[in-house]
């Protein structure tokens, strides 16, 4: 079991003020700092090119592939490193080779990473973008089969609604979708460290990860998981120098999902992110997603019987979120008054929601805060 103490000890963001916003960014832990600031000073004083540099380098992009691919349950080969979730979904949408009057499916609470590329694409190529009202029907997934058109060419959705935290039932979603020969991509800017994830028990063919937010890494980071079969159905949308594999014979297109790989991700990020991500995995990432789920079920308790304005929303299959209205304020005056308060949360465009993220990290003085906040409004 975590020990929260030692997790919190290693996070001063944390101490400093009661921390419920990880969905956004996650706090930086300090082996993470530690690292990036070696590195920087490793590359200040010793210069950044050569051959023992490139070789350096190339390891440092190694050390992160496999950690975002750890925490997928993937191979190395088969993640792409990128710059956030939404270079992820960049990569996938600009990457199809599209026709006009080609469909796209997606949720009714999808995020603006996803959106904004495909309101481009509608303009750029004519296709069309189909809303399906998933976020609270009780069968989402049979909602995606029955939605799915002989114009279909992608279904897109997060595997954790950003609102409410409730998780989608991607596997089943899969199914259907896969038998109808459409890809099927999954933004899962809130799964990898939010949630327990393997990949290949989900059945999609691509799935972004964020370094910044559940794996505590630095902002610039994240990847992008591509099944192996799903690598030909899509092209490059960023062809360059890194996608590209040196060879005696001249370069070619890396065989697996490298050649989508957005241009350089900076290396400092690169190794606190690894670091955070080794981080994580010493403190035992499902335990502590346990910690979390029993923290956040305590808050609701909490919420219920103490703060009468608050109407929490109830999910199915939930997540370390906890999302509420509060009667009589806006989410944005929740938020500002309670980090006047130094309580941290989170404000949700298109809703008056105030969403909680609970991590490992929190602990029953943060909850005790929050209430004693809440109550105070």
């Amino acid at each position: 079991m975590p020990d929260t103490a030692a997790i919190r000890a290693q996070l001063p963001a944390v101490t400093a003020q009661a921390y419920f916003n990880t969905g956004t960014f996650g706090p930086l832990p300090a082996p993470a700092v530690e690292a990036m600031a070696a590195y920087t000073d490793e590359a200040f004083t010793g210069g950044r090119i050569g051959d023992r540099r490139y070789a350096r380098q190339a390891a440092i992009e190694q050390a992160a592939r496999a950690g975002l691919a750890r925490m997928v349950g993937a191979p190395a080969d088969q993640v792409a490193l990128a710059h956030c979730t939404s270079d992820g979904l960049n990569l996938v949408v600009g990457g199809i080779d599209w026709a006009e009057g080609d469909e796209v499916l997606i949720g009714d609470y999808e995020h603006p990473g996803l959106i904004v590329p495909l309101d481009v694409m509608a303009r750029r190529r004519g296709i069309v973008t189909r809303v399906v009202p998933i976020t609270d029907a009780p069968d989402p997934a049979q909602l995606i089969a029955d939605a799915l058109t002989p114009r279909t060419r992608l279904v897109a959705l997060s595997h954790v609604i950003w609102t409410t935290g409730r998780v989608m039932p991607i596997a089943r979603m899969a199914e259907a979708v896969r038998a109808h020969g459409a890809l099927f991509l999954v933004d899962a800017a809130q799964g990898p460290g939010c949630i327990p994830v393997s990949v290949g028990d989900l059945g999609c063919d691509f799935y972004t990860i964020s370094g910044q937010k559940w794996l505590c890494g630095p902002s610039g980071t994240g990847g992008l998981w591509v099944r192996p079969d799903a690598v030909e159905r899509i092209h490059p949308a960023f062809p360059g120098y890194p996608t590209m594999e040196k060879t005696p014979d001249g370069p070619r297109m890396w065989p697996g999902a490298r050649r989508f790989e957005p241009g350089t991700v900076t290396h400092t990020a690169l190794v606190g992110l690894t670091a955070a991500i080794e981080w994580r995995e010493a403190l035992g990432v499902e335990a502590g997603h346990a910690d979390a789920m029993d923290l956040a079920g305590h808050l609701r308790e909490r919420l219920a019987a103490e703060v009468p304005r608050a109407r929490v929303a109830e999910v199915d299959h939930g997540s370390p979120f906890v999302a509420f209205e509060t009667d009589g304020l806006t989410a944005v005056e929740v938020v500002r008054r309670l980090e006047a308060q130094d309580v941290v949360v989170r404000s949700l465009p298109g809703t008056e929601l105030t969403r909680v993220s609970v991590g490992p990290w929190n602990d029953a003085g943060d909850v005790d805060r929050l209430i004693a906040a809440l109550v105070a409004l």
